[in-house]
């Protein structure tokens, strides 16, 4: 009789252990995860170095979406990181569209060909990443707030929500655009960008850089008739000059893709040279530090944008100054006050 009561009392334990194993688990990938995003996240942000933060997103985005088995919420992470790992590989695709275009000016046929197939290749595995931030991000919210992105808006807790809100939804067009690159090869839905168009009204527009108007004015230019009454090189230009007060410039690379997109090559100019203008030494734009991250990597789409513009009109990538005049504009004379007689 004990020993039947104490085999119950064992069963029991084990029971209760084997129960409680789920969310003891799960308490411990949440508690590791919120002291990465307190000790990770914002050096990230602060970081000039692009490239770093897109190797680092690869290399960890696998390790956070493991926790996804334990219960882990990691949505917000992974968000930013699959964004992260995103800018490799889109850099990568824009490279051999480089490549493409210059063996297309010295007909290299076959040099031209492979280059567009890896261009598509690396375009699909940038809308792949881009894709699952955005995924992410939309789940986080619409799971946590019971709320479908674009009918209507959250309660932001503190700044990081807001502007991981902001980040998955460009993520969003991001992805739309890179899947075009690719041939639609990973399926992106195309009605992200009436809802991003949506959600971005749920953002202060000053306070995050302009950004948001920005990509509203840029799904204007995707989705003829959806900006009824408004403007959206207007907007683009108003939202690049707020972006340069706050001191991060991700409306210019909106306005940059904007103007890529439609062909545009008098807004494509504008876009080029304002944001050449605050890399000028009396330019009197001042980078915010806490968000740097975002400006350098909208700094590289900008660079990008101007390298394949160059490229397909002169062979080369954009040389020093040419955000500020291009090759078919006349340098202007720069009056040195010396007279050339006097140097004989």
């Amino acid at each position: 009789m004990r020993i039947s009561r104490a085999l119950r009392l064992c069963a029991i334990a084990s029971l209760v252990l084997l129960t409680a194993c789920t969310p003891i688990k799960r308490f411990g990938a949440n508690q590791s995860l919120r002291f990465m995003e307190n000790n990770l996240v914002g050096p990230m942000l602060e970081s000039h170095d692009a490239d770093m933060a897109c190797y680092s997103g690869a290399s960890v985005a696998p390790l956070i979406q493991s926790t996804s088995g334990m219960g882990a919420d990691n949505q917000q992470l992974l968000t930013l990181l699959y964004l992260t790992a995103a800018t490799c590989a889109e850099q990568t695709a824009f490279e051999q569209e480089l490549r493409y275009l210059r063996a297309s000016r010295s007909k290299q046929v076959e040099e031209a060909q492979d280059a567009r197939i890896t261009q598509k290749r690396y375009a699909e595995l940038a809308a792949r990443r881009q894709y699952q931030s955005y995924r992410n991000f939309a789940n986080y919210y619409e799971q946590r707030f019971d709320i479908r992105i674009g009918d209507s808006c959250p309660t932001f807790d503190q700044d990081i929500d807001e502007l991981i809100y902001l980040l998955g939804l460009i993520q969003g067009l991001q992805a739309i655009q890179n899947d075009i690159n690719s041939q639609n090869a990973v399926g992106v839905p195309k009605d992200i960008a009436a809802k991003t168009e949506r959600a971005m009204t749920c953002l202060d527009n000053e306070k995050w850089w302009g950004a948001p108007m920005a990509a509203r004015a840029l799904v204007w230019n995707m989705l003829p008739g959806s900006g009824e009454g408004h403007n959206p090189w207007q907007v683009l230009e108003q939202s690049r000059q707020i972006g340069e007060r706050r001191g991060v410039r991700l409306a210019h690379a909106l306005y940059v893709i904007s103007a890529t997109a439609k062909n545009d090559e008098q807004h494509l100019r504008s876009a080029l040279r304002a944001f050449g203008s605050t890399q000028a030494a009396n330019s009197s734009f001042t980078l915010n530090e806490s968000y740097a991250q975002v400006d350098a990597i909208s700094s590289s789409t900008v660079m990008n944008n101007a390298d394949r513009y160059w490229t397909t009109n002169a062979g080369t990538r954009t040389p020093i100054g040419g955000l500020l005049r291009f090759w078919d504009e006349k340098q202007q004379p720069v009056d040195t006050g010396i007279e050339i007689d006097d140097l004989l």
